[in-house]
């Protein structure tokens, strides 16, 4: 093994409690999400006229 190697072995095991709750939260993250609809108008108004409850989200990112 390489001083790399060796430097980033020691790395994984000096960390390994950080790195594996990094890793559960951004597995969390991308289990959890809730991806974005891509709704044309037309799209829209079926869904709002359809009968059934709907949820509407306005967000703004400025």
């Amino acid at each position: 093994m390489s001083g790399i190697g060796y430097m980033l072995y020691d790395l994984i095991r000096q960390n390994w409690v950080f790195l594996l709750a990094l890793g559960l939260l951004a597995g969390a993250w991308l289990l959890l999400r809730t991806p974005a609809d891509d709704l044309s108008m037309d799209a829209f108004q079926q869904e709002i006229r359809g009968g059934q409850p709907v949820v509407v989200e306005f967000f703004s990112n400025t």
